[in-house]
């Protein structure tokens, strides 16, 4: 028998030629950056954190962390939103020396709304419930007649006290054993960052030692507390300290730093990251408008990979304490719309509309392209493990007007649901598969042509309320330092 030995490959399972390299001498340290404006933090007075990170060493910022103690200093109970600890975050800036790297408004709504709702499933959200502060009811709690299945938090029809991991509110039961009690008491969280510098979306270790000690700054805002949760009444200011941002340091020898500076001089003085960002832009859908409604998106990005928006009710209804009896960071409606896409200049993103009708939760099916191009914007289109917590259960069926907005029973206790309606579109050539795939700036141009960019809903009926759409433009980014120190970014 003739075996053709060219084609012939051992598995690696049984190659032990092939291993992972050696590691240059090095040291992991763990170093807790602070803010260098002050120590205290109240929401409606000194509201803005600004921390400098610096250091002679590599910066791992996939396994770093941003940390800070909540402070309920409200004077009532109330629970935190879906994002957790992300909902206290109102706008999110990256700077140095004055330049701004990075600046992603309405971060808290990005994160509750979308990004946790479609990246966060059943089986993570459980430990991130007690270091993001996310909701998470436990599904074991409460049982259903068989063969029904037991409820949880994220299910409309959950109706009994909500067992959760980090609701800011007293406990109930000793399953809720994190859980903030009522005024006065505090709860420490621990979030990454969502950024495509110093974030989750940064896969290279920054070399910080290159920066010629001008710091990187994180600069947050903090969000009203109007906006991070549920009150049983008007809201009060809270207040956040012990800030840390904790970063994951990697020191290594000077022959590695001597390295990677050749590597910058051979780049033509350069050293190129690249990071995914996010930048938000507002619309509003006026009060009984219907038809084709254009929301312009003046944002212009080398390479847009998608557009993430979700709608909601700019007014929550009459009252002092309307507004403050829904989590409004996480709500989403449908908007009436049966259909919608891009338009770059008289381009169309896709070709074919995305049709979405939301006629009762048995109409899933009006709504499985929806759901298949929001899968792609964050390459789940292949996977076998869905995307995120969603489900027909507790993805809207209701416009997001006033009128329909979620209002729990009181301040951190049950809920009607957490009603999610994220929408997305993607924009790229190729697209990733999970594996490191995809290819950069193969999104929608923006930057280098003049042309109108612009989101396209068809809104079936006339809305109760006017709708504010929050409209989030998914971008590469790429950083450059510079050999003087300086860091600049191409968008």
């Amino acid at each position: 028998m003739f075996i053709d030995s060219i084609n012939m490959s051992i598995p690696q399972s049984i190659d032990y030629t092939s291993i992972l390299p050696m590691a240059v001498e090095s040291r992991a340290r763990r170093r807790g950056f602070v803010p260098s404006n002050g120590a205290v933090f109240v929401s409606n007075q000194n509201n803005i954190i600004e921390i400098p990170v610096s250091a002679s060493a590599f910066l791992d910022t996939k396994h770093s962390f941003l940390r800070m103690n909540f402070l309920n200093t409200t004077g009532q109970t109330f629970g935190v939103d879906y994002g957790g600890g992300h909902g206290l975050i109102s706008r999110l800036r990256i700077l140095q020396a004055g330049t701004v790297l990075s600046d992603c408004r309405e971060y808290g709504r990005l994160m509750s709304s979308i990004i946790l709702p479609c990246a966060a499933n059943q089986s993570n959200l459980s430990t991130r419930s007690i270091k993001e502060g996310q909701r998470f009811g436990n599904s074991s709690v409460v049982a259903a007649a068989p063969p029904l299945p037991a409820r949880t938090s994220l299910d409309p029809a959950f109706g009994a006290t909500e067992v959760t991991g980090a609701t800011v509110n007293a406990p109930t039961n000793a399953n809720n054993s994190t859980c903030l009690a009522a005024a006065g008491s505090n709860y420490v969280f621990s979030i990454p960052l969502m950024n495509g510098l110093l974030g989750t979306t940064q896969d290279k270790l920054v070399p910080l030692f290159l920066l010629n000690n001008a710091p990187i700054v994180i600069e947050i805002t903090l969000a009203a507390s109007s906006d991070i949760g549920v009150f049983g009444g008007g809201p009060g200011a809270y207040t956040i300290d012990n800030v840390r941002y904790m970063a994951a340091l990697v020191e290594t020898g000077p022959e590695v730093e001597d390295q990677i500076r050749m590597v910058q001089a051979q780049s033509g003085g350069r050293l190129v990251l690249n990071g995914v960002d996010y930048t938000h832009h507002p619309g509003i859908i006026p009060a009984n408008v219907f038809g084709r409604v254009m929301l312009d998106i003046p944002v212009r990005k080398k390479s847009i990979k998608s557009v993430l928006f979700v709608g909601a009710a700019s007014n929550y209804g009459g009252g002092a304490a309307a507004q403050n009896n829904r989590f409004n960071l996480s709500y989403g409606g449908t908007m009436s719309m049966s259909e919608y896409q891009l338009s770059v200049g008289s381009r169309r993103i896709p070709e074919v509309p995305i049709g979405f009708q939301a006629i009762g939760t048995g109409s899933a099916d009006f709504k499985a392209q929806y759901f298949s191009e929001l899968a792609k914007c964050f390459g789940e289109t292949g996977s076998a493990h869905g995307l995120g917590v969603q489900s027909r259960i507790n993805n809207s069926n209701q416009n997001g007007s006033a009128a329909f907005m979620a209002v729990p029973s009181n301040a951190g206790a049950a809920l009607v649901s957490h009603v999610f309606c994220p929408y997305g579109i993607d924009c790229e050539a190729f697209q990733p598969d999970g594996k490191g795939g995809g290819a950069l700036e193969s999104g929608v141009d923006t930057a280098t042509k003049s042309q109108p960019f612009a989101l396209n809903l068809d809104i079936g009926s006339p809305l109760a309320s006017p709708i504010n759409v929050d409209m989030y433009v998914v971008h590469d980014s790429l950083y450059f330092i510079d050999t003087v120190g300086n860091l600049r970014v191409a968008l």
